[in-house]
């Protein structure tokens, strides 16, 4: 028999028929309680990919329902989506707690359903087969992360962190320390450039999850360090981080706790390395144009001491016969002749500045380019040696 893609647990028939029918096009189990969804799940030989769980059911919550299966199935493999009529932030954080990954608000959307199955059904599918192809590395990791100290992770961290020129880079830096402890976890960094405000995530998983996007944006106001079971939360502004799979030891938990608030005050300080020489870069560009400007007025300065000098010579051709070059003409030479050099010392005094400015931004473009090079030779987080 084809692997059930879909379980729909929901004890009022005309909700779990409608279900059922919005996902027509997938591979659907119905069960009409929460012991039977148990009893379901573990009789099969492969959990589904997507679980859609009714939060309000008479033998047990969706929530303590969602409890049972995470000990079934793998999480990893498997999304679990309430249906709820409640919307509050408590009861999302409740249902991230226990392990789900996205919420339904009644009264569903069929479109809105519908895409959130075939986007996870696709996922899931993905996820199997990066799961086959990751199970062979998982004891080699195991050797490396026992011979690695915690304090060697740090070390790491602020070294490859002092060499990360983008916002991109320092993302995938502080995820990959927080694998480097062996936990799973998504970030989330707003910041204004220029005028224009950015937001940028990063994730041990392929993709963050619709609750896990709505959760960085609502950490942003609450406090600094919050938890919920074995996830924790991190508001370091403008960062947010969201650890999924914290220790169970409370020991080893207070350590990493204290160690990923360090990584993430440091990865504020370089954030905002980043961003000036970002707006640098920018001021750049802003005097390049400037300068294209002046290097434009500077020609046509020139052009008006050429038509200048052209204007007294046509005037001394025009008027030299008339003359008999007494006097009075001589003067009258001698001052068309001051009027129009001076026109000329005045353009050309003009022009200094504008070779001044040639100056400084010769400067200013060895700098960005020292900057380029350092982002496109910035290390690479997967390659660097520790010691």
């Amino acid at each position: 028999m084809a692997k059930y893609e879909v379980l729909i647990v929901d004890d009022d028939f005309i909700t779990l028929t409608l279900l059922k029918e919005a996902l027509k096009e997938f591979n659907v189990l119905t069960v009409s309680s929460p012991l039977d969804c148990l009893k379901a799940v573990e009789a099969l030989e492969e959990p589904p990919y997507l679980i859609i769980l009714d939060l309000m059911m008479p033998e047990m919550s969706g929530f303590e329902l969602c409890t049972k299966l995470i000990n079934i199935v793998d999480t990893e493999q498997t999304d679990i989506i309430f249906h709820t009529a409640n919307s509050d932030l408590e009861e999302r954080l409740k249902g991230f707690e226990v392990g789900a990954s996205d919420f339904l608000v009644k009264p569903i959307e069929v479109p809105e359903l519908q895409k959130k199955a075939r986007h996870i059904v696709s996922r899931g599918i993905e996820r199997e087969s990066i799961k086959a192809q990751s199970d062979s590395h998982s004891q080699l990791i195991e050797t490396v992360m026992t011979d690695l100290g915690e304090q060697g992770i740090l070390i790491h961290f602020f070294r490859t962190c002092s060499k990360t020129y983008t916002v991109d880079a320092l993302l995938e830096l502080i995820v990959r320390t927080g694998e480097d402890f062996g936990i799973k976890s998504s970030v989330q960094v707003k910041y204004e450039l220029n005028h224009v405000e950015y937001c940028e995530t990063g994730s041990t998983d392929t993709a963050l999850s619709e609750l896990e996007k709505e959760l960085h944006d609502r950490l942003t106001v609450a406090d600094r360090i919050m938890t919920r079971g074995n996830r924790l939360f991190l508001n370091y502004e403008p960062f947010t981080q969201i650890i999924k799979n914290m220790p169970s030891d409370a020991e080893r938990a207070g350590r990493y706790r204290d160690h990923l608030a360090i990584v993430l005050e440091t990865a504020v300080s370089q954030l905002q390395t980043i961003i000036q020489a970002d707006e640098v870069d920018l001021m750049i560009q802003e005097l390049e144009v400037v300068q294209a400007k002046c290097e434009e007025e500077n020609i046509n300065r020139n052009r008006g001491v050429m038509e200048a000098l052209t204007g007294l010579v046509a005037k001394l051709e025009s008027r030299i016969f008339d003359y008999g070059l007494i006097e009075q003409q001589e003067n009258e030479l001698l001052e068309l002749f001051k009027q129009s050099t001076d026109k000329a010392y005045e353009t050309i005094d003009n022009a200094r500045s504008t070779q001044e400015l040639k100056l400084i931004m010769s400067r200013l473009r060895a700098l960005r380019e020292m900057n380029q090079s350092n982002k496109e030779n910035q290390v690479d987080t997967q390659r660097v040696e520790l010691f």
